[in-house]
């Protein structure tokens, strides 16, 4: 499955208001909450363990580009959420440098394997100069949608 198929548009932060990665976590989570992908309830044992996982190594994969990430029993549906950042946030990437595309992954245990091939689509996107020099500058999320749908279509 594309990361277009798993990624919803109401899951697109465009104007995210953290300035550190700590922050934008929890921004993300609760837009997790808001859009009825993940319970209240199980939010902060989910925003604990990814903060806990970033702690012990950073998901700053390099390029601009963050994939933090949990598995859990709590979830029975890949959950993506992803932040398109206008202003750089530090996220001690493996390249040093700041990112502006944070996309969360909340697996179920159960689908491990989907995760995997989540990760491999991401990075086979976000590898491309020419689609994050594209990305950064959509406004909207339909438009950000549309051209990762294009992408994977090639």
């Amino acid at each position: 499955m594309c990361f277009s198929d798993l990624l919803k548009k109401n899951n697109i932060l465009l104007n995210a208001k953290s300035k550190n990665r700590w922050d934008l976590i929890n921004e993300m989570v609760d837009l997790a909450v808001k859009n009825k992908e993940l319970s209240d309830d199980d939010s902060d044992g989910i925003r604990n363990t990814l903060i806990e996982r970033e702690k012990s190594m950073s998901t700053g994969i390099g390029n601009g580009v963050a994939i933090p990430h949990c598995s859990t029993g709590k979830v029975d549906n890949l959950i993506i959420i992803m932040a398109v950042l206008l202003e750089s946030i530090d996220f001690d990437s493996i390249d040093n440098n700041p990112v502006n595309f944070v996309i969360m992954l909340i697996v179920p245990k159960a689908k491990l394997g989907q995760h995997i091939k989540t990760l491999a689509n991401i990075a086979k996107l976000m590898i491309n100069k020419e689609i994050r020099d594209k990305l950064i500058k959509l406004k909207t999320t339909s438009s950000i949608l549309k051209l990762i749908k294009n992408f994977e279509k090639n």
